[in-house]
């Protein structure tokens, strides 16, 4: 019954049905660890639970603020994360990054990454929990996100095995690394307006967009750079925009990367890239 009823103030402010029964069920299990079974087996919530769903749903159908950020968390790799204003909501594109890098240093004795632009941390610090030979530095231009990636890191009990700290890009990275891995803002800025209310409203900024029109900005400031940052035969790995990658190969080719892979999403569409210095 409370199911159905959060269900239907979805439905009343035009929200997808799989939408809505999808982030309904999140709530449910993310703060009062419910699902559906405990439902079907007539589980009832009690009135201050009730009243903290209500808010939750209210501001989530009045305002479209994604879910993950009014409660303040979200899954990745199967794992609670914090997640604020200052991050990006963790996406499932991104866990078939982190298994791509997890198969490119599966081989390699104590490999060390280097993160960029690492917002909630859920690279880093999940690379890490799959591998525990892992090290990794982890940066990102915003303080506030790093506060949030060190929050988890402490969270998931590995604070000793990333190191968090502010840098645009390289400025502040001083180390060489087996493997260099980034999820760079690609949408170019002049894009916004075509995004979802979630995103383009609630989502931060400069984890997102580009002033070049292509959205290659960035992939070509950190691959121009990333050589003397690599060691020998190390790699490189992106997350890349819808219809990007062929431009990224070029980048990777005009700096001399070989041995360039790349890897469809669940919606076959070219995702992950992949290189060998």
């Amino acid at each position: 019954m409370y199911r159905k009823n959060f269900i239907d103030t979805y439905l009343k402010n035009n929200f997808d049905f799989e939408e809505a029964k999808s982030e309904v069920d999140f709530a449910l299990e993310t703060l009062f660890n419910y699902t559906y079974k405990d439902f079907m087996l007539g589980k009832t919530l009690e009135e201050w639970q009730l009243s903290k769903l209500k808010k939750v749903f209210d501001e989530r159908t009045k305002t479209h603020r994604p879910i993950q950020q009014i409660i303040g968390l979200s899954y990745f790799y199967g794992r609670k994360f914090f997640v604020n204003k200052y991050t990006l909501i963790p996406r499932p594109e991104t866990e078939l990054l982190v298994s791509k890098v997890l198969e490119l240093v599966k081989n390699i004795n104590s490999p060390k990454i280097l993160d960029i632009g690492t917002g909630t941390g859920c690279i880093p610090l999940t690379l890490v929990l799959e591998n525990n030979k892992i090290k990794a530095d982890s940066v990102d231009i915003s303080t506030e996100a790093i506060e949030i990636a060190k929050k988890n890191s402490l969270f998931h009990n590995i604070y000793n095995s990333v190191n968090f700290f502010k840098s645009n890009l390289f400025e502040n990275v001083k180390d060489k690394y087996n493997l260099i891995v980034s999820n760079p803002p690609y949408i170019p800025i002049e894009n916004k307006n075509n995004l979802q209310i979630e995103v383009k409203d609630f989502e931060p900024p400069c984890a997102l967009f580009t002033t070049d029109k292509q959205g290659l900005e960035y992939y070509q400031k950190i691959i121009k750079n990333s050589q003397k940052y690599l060691l020998d035969n190390g790699f490189i790995a992106f997350e890349a925009g819808q219809n990007q990658h062929k431009y990224i190969v070029n980048i990777l080719k005009e700096f001399n990367f070989n041995n360039i892979q790349i890897y469809k999403d669940y919606n076959s569409i070219e995702r992950i890239i992949t290189a060998q210095k």
